[in-house]
This record gives C-alpha cells, structure tokens and sequence, in this order.
C-alpha cells in the first residue's frame, strides 16, 4: 500500500479523517500488544466506540486497516529515533542514543520490545501490501540512521573508510535483537550488551 492518501482518505471531512487516525492509532495499540491475529475490526470498532458500518466505510477489510496499521507504527518510530538522531554529532552522542532507548523501554513497566519488530514477527509471512510496507519501514529507519553516520563521517569525527550504510545496518540488527531477546527475558541485559558492541564497533572507526 502506498504512503501516499487513497481516493476515499482524501475526500474525508476533517472529521472524518480524524475519526479514522483514532480508529488507526486503536489499532496499532492493540496489535501491537496482543497481536494482528488476535485483534478483529469489531474489536477496534468497539474500542474506539464506532459501528460496524463506520469501520467499513473507512477499511473494505482488516487487510487495508492492517496496511495503516504499519505505516502508522514506522512513522511513530521514525518520529522518536529522528528526535533522538538530530542530536548525534559524536560517538559519544551515539551512545546517548542508545542510553534513551533503554530508558524508554524502562519507562513501560515491562519490555515491550520493538513494535515495527513485533510486527514483522507476525507479517513475515505475508506476501501482501504488509510485507513490503515492512520492508519500507525497516529501510526508512536504516536510512535515518545512515544519515545520522554520514554526518559524522563527513565532518571528520569518523574515518573516511567507515562504511555509513553497513555500520547503520549492524547497529539496528543489533537493536532489534537485543530488544528481542528483553522482550523474551523481561530483562534489560541483553539489549545493553547488543547496543553497547553496536557502539562500540562504530567508535573503531572513530578519528
């Protein structure tokens, strides 16, 4: 599905466009949560207080809200890692990066994980619309990252042979398995030992 508004969204009142970002956001929560399978467009219809025939008339199906769904999930996390990546003007910067990701993970009580992972998870099957805008997303964040990494190598704070793409991936490879593996251990460890190698390897190449 593209990123780009459908014929039906952007005819929308603005009331409507509203009520459908709620239903969107709803959604994402929840399956985010409890997962894609597990969450029906009655579930989001009575969560959000709209009727059966409103939800269609926003959605055909839960494949299209499943679509929005995504998008709305990467677009959340480039939001946060771009307000967190603007601020990168060293390694040292670098490591606060990933010193804010595990305190936001803290802040939830238990570790969640990584949304954009979590569905991923569930949708790595799929061969519809989800599955590429999945791979679009992780490619948005890598690209984010490589921008972060470009600006470092260019003003002299990292090597010229630094590699800024192949240094972004290993670093959300990293990210995504230590978030993972804290999910699955309810403990912070490994995703402090994950970011802190992924740091580490990018200050090897340090000026």
């Amino acid at each position: 599905m593209a990123d780009a508004a459908t014929e039906s969204e952007r005819v929308l009142t603005a009331k409507g466009q509203e009520t459908r970002r709620r239903i969107i956001d709803a959604a994402s929560d929840s399956m985010v949560e409890r997962g894609v399978s597990a969450v029906t467009l009655d579930d989001v219809g009575r969560a959000t207080s709209t009727s059966r025939s409103q939800m269609y008339h926003y959605f055909a199906n839960k494949d299209e809200l499943v679509d929005a769904v995504v998008i709305c999930v990467r677009d959340r996390i480039l939001a946060f890692q771009g307000d967190l990546l603007v601020d990168v003007r060293s390694v040292d910067d670098l490591e606060e990066w990933a010193n804010a990701i595990i305190r936001c993970q803290r802040q939830g009580g238990v570790w969640s994980g990584c949304p954009l992972g979590t569905l991923a998870n569930e949708l790595m099957n799929d061969t519809g619309a989800e599955r590429v805008d999945i791979r679009r997303a992780f490619d948005s964040w890598q690209i984010l990252m490589e921008s972060a990494l470009t600006l470092l190598r260019d003003s002299g704070r990292l090597r010229a042979d630094a590699d800024p793409a192949a240094l972004a991936m290993a670093t959300l490879a990293s990210l995504q398995g230590g978030l993972l593996m804290a999910k699955s251990m309810q403990d912070e460890t490994p995703l402090k030992v994950t970011l802190a190698a992924a740091v580490a390897h990018v200050r090897t190449f340090a000026a």
